[in-house]
């Protein structure tokens, strides 16, 4: 039988934990150096360490949460660096046999966490693994409605009232969670990379990424890019690795200033069989490290799924498929921002996630566009014909990402509980007034949030903006 992927949570206090995981990432003898020391005490479990996985840190809550000044997380958003911190636990990527996992988790003095597969949420456009039902009652499915441009995009969401007044997403770094960007396409600046793995931009131009890369241009063309890819490892130790990334990145001078997320699970574990799954145990290192990435200044934006009911993926299992059950794991945590997808009549695509999401009840957060022509698609980078365009909340999360990035180029200091509560003071309202758990609190709009943030009413509340009244 196969070993299963694991992560093995060790408590041990480790000074000047940033350079400790910087000089791991640098090495593979050093990375594996740190990791058998950690499981030194776990000889006869038939551990094997996951070569290209450095040891990631986890710190206190107290220290994470602390004011900026004295010397939390929030400090991180300064473009100055910031001094090294202990961790309070590590965590490192093993490989165990099936047969030896429960003896491993019954140990009091180690922690076992699941490595889970995730899913890249585009959709399927060779492949019928959908229902075939027309687009009707305010819902868009297979066949589709025709993909828009990126000129309609931009009019639907009113970059060009932010574009006159000079900003154009200049001066921030959005980093690009995925599995690798083309940066001989697109402005990638930095990212994640160690020996003998794929480099930031070296992608292909028809990777998940680069469609990602294109879509945060849409709103914000003079943002630059951060490529945090997967290598190879679409799991959630994998994941971890790439928060690490950017945390450490974030300690040593403020960027990127914001992520894009566009991926997730496609179905629920029974919880009497993976208590401590992702998509159930709050606490699992992923979570935690995305909360410690957002307590430093950096909004996540995170895809809410392409499970939903209507027309779901033919990657989604049952279990994982409808209301309440399709917005899980990090994408339905308090702190990220959920983003669901609408098509460019303002009616949500039938493969878009619904909430309750299961972390956080109200989910998604968000709506915005997808089915457009960005990176795929006739005359675009990545080429193809008119049944080729960027989709999926693949799609409309770093269109909302992007318009993020313009906005925190235009106001600067934004912190992400500001951000986000101005994004939905600004948004397009669908359906039932407020928040539902289709699109939100509605689809974003740069124009609107924009205004609302230049008077200084996003805190109070007062404006929302009604579909009835923007059309």
């Amino acid at each position: 039988m196969p070993k299963v992927n694991v992560l093995i949570e060790v408590p041990r206090t480790q000074p000047q934990a940033f350079a400790a995981h910087a000089a791991a990432v640098g090495s593979l003898v050093e990375s594996e150096k740190q990791g058998q020391s950690l499981v030194k005490d776990l000889a006869g479990y038939g551990l094997d360490l996951v070569a290209d996985q450095a040891p990631v840190p986890l710190f206190q809550e107290k220290t994470v949460f602390a004011e900026a000044a004295a010397g939390g997380f929030a400090a991180f958003a300064s473009p100055e660096t910031n001094p090294d911190t202990a961790a309070d636990s590590l965590v490192v990527s093993c490989e165990v046999d099936p047969a030896r996992l429960a003896d491993l988790s019954s140990r009091k003095d180690v922690r076992v966490w699941p490595s889970s597969e995730l899913t890249l949420l585009g959709i399927e456009q060779e492949e019928e693994e959908f229902d075939l039902a027309d687009s009707a009652g305010g819902v868009d499915c297979r066949p589709f409605r025709p993909a828009v441009t990126i000129g309609t995009l931009r009019r639907l969401l009113g970059v060009r009232a932010v574009w006159r007044d000079g900003f154009r997403g200049q001066n921030i770094v959005v980093g690009i969670i995925d599995e690798g960007v083309d940066g001989t396409v697109y402005p990638v600046v930095g990212g994640f990379s160690r020996p003998n793995a794929r480099r930031p931009g070296t992608a292909p131009i028809t990777s998940h990424g680069s469609m990602c890369a294109a879509d945060v241009l849409v709103a914000a063309p003079a943002a630059k890019l951060h490529d945090y890819p997967f290598l190879g490892v679409p799991n959630s130790g994998g994941a971890l690795q790439m928060f690490q990334a950017v945390l450490d990145q974030r300690r040593r001078d403020g960027t990127p200033h914001l992520t894009n997320n566009s991926y997730g699970f496609v179905g629920i574990p029974p919880r009497e069989s993976f208590p401590n799954h992702e998509i159930h145990d709050i606490n699992h290192p992923l979570h935690r490290k995305i909360r410690e990435v957002v307590a430093s200044g950096a909004p996540a934006f995170f895809a809410a799924g392409n499970c939903g009911e209507n027309c779901p993926s033919g990657r989604c299992l049952p279990s994982g498929i409808g209301p309440g059950r399709s917005i899980h794991g990090s994408n339905s945590l308090a702190e990220v921002v959920t983003i669901a997808a609408v098509n460019s009549r303002h009616e949500r695509i039938g493969y878009s996630s619904q909430g309750p999401g299961m972390f956080e009840p109200r989910k998604p957060d968000l709506a915005a566009y997808s089915h457009f022509f960005g990176n795929l698609g006739p005359g675009r980078p990545a080429g193809g014909d008119a049944s080729s365009f960027d989709n999926g909340t693949s799609a409309a999360t770093p269109v909302a990402a992007g318009v993020a990035a313009l906005l925190m180029s235009a106001i600067r200091g934004l912190t992400p509980a500001e951000l986000k509560e101005a994004l939905i003071a600004g948004a397009i309202d669908l359906g039932v007034p407020g928040q539902d758990d289709h699109t939100g609190f509605g689809v974003v709009n740069a124009a609107a949030t924009y205004m609302i943030l230049k008077e200084g009413r996003w805190a109070s509340g007062l404006t929302r903006v009604r579909a009835a009244a923007w059309a």
